[in-house]
């Protein structure tokens, strides 16, 4: 009897062991949780995936999305990357496996200051030799983090952009509806690039006839052509004079370039 209950007591602790043993390891926070311990960002382009579900949220997570506003700033991570004599740089953390923001800031630990900040991806224009600190974090406030993937790569400045304004456009005598043309110019890279405008005609007594027109999805890269048709909100065009007030905007992630221009055209009889 004796040896039987040895038996079970070895039996017992050796289950014992072996459940100790299955249970899986807790993860750790990751290196750069804090602020002081950010990952630094030598080479670009870089690119990395980390696991951020033990990452913690603190008073410098808070004070700096003061002036964001992101809804939360969840299982948050810091890199550091020196400004270099580049057009723009691109953070990217579109590719994790939660929804993600990114906050770009100055200055040195509890005293930053924002320098931009959004969901998935941000671009900014360095500064050469300026230190800038990069929060990676989870914007829902019901989720930690997950795998973080996050890229940073050069970027390109918006696209320079102009345009001209046909002085003479058409006018249909039957519908009314106006066609108003000219060309624009966009140098460099576009996310998109679009013309818009308004054209307006004071007739006969006082009478105000305007419309609006859009041309989207416009190639970039060079010299084009551009043509629009206007159809009246009310009431319609005539052959006669009118007035044009029209843009160009080539835009990518760092924002957009516009042209403005204000201009005369005779509409004249045609289809």
């Amino acid at each position: 009897m004796a040896r039987t209950g040895q038996l079970l007591g070895l039996v017992s602790a050796t289950a014992a062991m072996v459940l100790v043993g299955a249970l899986p390891a807790m993860a750790a926070p990751p290196s750069n949780d804090v602020i002081t311990g950010a990952t630094a960002i030598t080479a670009i382009p870089f690119s990395e995936t980390v696991n951020t579900t033990e990452a913690t949220t603190d008073a410098e997570d808070a004070a700096i999305n003061t002036n964001c506003g992101a809804p939360a700033t969840n299982g948050s991570v810091w890199y550091t990357i020196e400004g270099r004599d580049v057009p723009a740089y691109l953070v990217d953390v579109a590719q994790s496996d939660f929804t993600a923001g990114v906050i770009v800031a100055t200055g040195t630990p509890g005293n930053l200051s924002l320098v931009t900040c959004g969901p998935q991806a941000v671009a900014f224009q360095p500064v050469v030799g300026e230190t800038y600190y990069l929060m990676a974090f989870s914007d829902n406030p019901d989720v930690v983090g997950g795998q973080l993937t996050i890229e940073v790569t050069e970027a390109e400045l918006p696209p320079t952009v102009s345009m001209t304004v046909n002085d003479v456009g058409r006018v249909n005598p039957r519908t009314g509806t106006a066609t108003v043309s000219g060309t624009y110019e966009c140098i460099g890279t576009a996310e998109f690039t679009v013309v818009q405008g308004q054209l307006q005609q004071e007739q006969r007594g006082g009478v105000q006839v305007s419309g609006s027109f859009d041309v989207p999805d416009l190639a970039c890269g060079g010299k084009f052509k551009w043509s629009a048709e206007v159809t009246p909100e009310s009431g319609k065009f005539k052959p006669g004079l009118a007035a044009t007030i029209a843009l160009v905007a080539g835009c990518n992630r760092l924002g957009c370039n516009i042209y403005q221009t204000l201009e005369v055209v005779r509409l004249r009889s045609g289809r």
